[in-house]
């Protein structure tokens, strides 16, 4: 066990935790792979409670001890604030796809609170959670358990060691796995759109471990209908890709940030200094 990383967490818990319960519960968490965890405090779910500095605030959160995947998102989400970019304008639909255990939704319902979430998840461990998570705080969403893909029906998935990074079969993008493979309900972007009674989508988050190579460039004319997108690019999909989508589908920003690439359909005026530096 890494020392220096002991004190950095068990102080950065005393900060972002507000009892003695929740900051144990955290350490406990993020060291769930060390034997002495398994012996103290043998437990397959945790519910812990956090307090951010705004828009975040208080949130409560059912997490796995499972290898410090859960920890890991968690970090990205709230810590290290992945998805706390600038918008020109507060969305009022924001699509999650790829939503995992809720956590980017849940901060995007604190960042955007008048906004209507869907999230889109096919992993069944993983919306049992994402049910969880959404209920303890409160949040409203509709919650679609299944894969997106390009046309409706049904899909193979392959699952990874750890609890995400889990994928669609055979494709050339992404991470390749070996494990078990898991069939599951597939859907079209469009047939969400028609079921959540959208016009548009003000806000996108795409996160599914490389099928991004296939849904962005096949059957994909809603783009026209997507304001912001942020998207987390996996191998064989990158930064040449997002170039030519926004370009054919007329996003007039694009820029990497940590974590994540953020494109905007947004003509700004001509004082823009923000924009003007990153657009096309």
């Amino acid at each position: 066990m890494n020392p220096i990383a002991l004190v950095h967490n068990i102080y950065h818990s005393f900060q972002v935790c507000p009892t003695w319960t929740d900051r144990l519960n955290r350490l406990l968490w993020l060291y769930s792979d060390k034997r002495f965890v398994k012996v103290i405090s043998p437990k397959e779910h945790r519910q812990i409670s956090f307090r951010y500095t705004p828009p975040v605030g208080n949130v409560q959160v059912m997490v796995r001890d499972n290898k410090g995947s859960d920890a890991f998102i968690f970090s990205e989400v709230f810590d290290h604030r992945y998805y706390d970019f600038y918008l020109p304008y507060s969305p009022n639909t924001i699509l999650d796809l790829g939503a995992n255990i809720g956590l980017t939704s849940l901060f995007f319902t604190r960042k955007f609170p008048n906004a209507e979430i869907a999230c889109v998840e096919p992993i069944p461990a993983n919306l049992e959670l994402l049910k969880k998570n959404l209920e303890l705080n409160e949040v409203k969403a509709n919650i679609f358990p299944a894969a997106i893909a390009i046309k409706d029906g049904s899909i193979q998935m392959e699952i990874g060691t750890l609890d995400y990074g889990h994928k669609i079969a055979g494709i050339a993008y992404g991470i390749a796995l070996t494990g078990c493979t898991l069939e599951v309900e597939a859907i079209s972007v469009s047939s969400l759109l028609k079921k959540l009674n959208w016009e548009r989508i003000n806000l996108l988050k795409v996160d599914i471990e490389g099928y991004e190579g296939i849904l962005l460039k096949e059957n994909c004319e809603w783009l026209n209908t997507v304001d912001a997108m942020c998207i987390e690019c996996h191998e064989g999909y990158g930064e040449l890709d997002l170039y030519k989508l926004a370009k054919n589908w007329g996003f007039t920003y694009l820029k990497q940030l940590p974590g994540t690439w953020l494109l905007i359909r947004w003509q700004p005026n001509k004082n823009s200094a923000y924009i003007t530096q990153d657009k096309f």
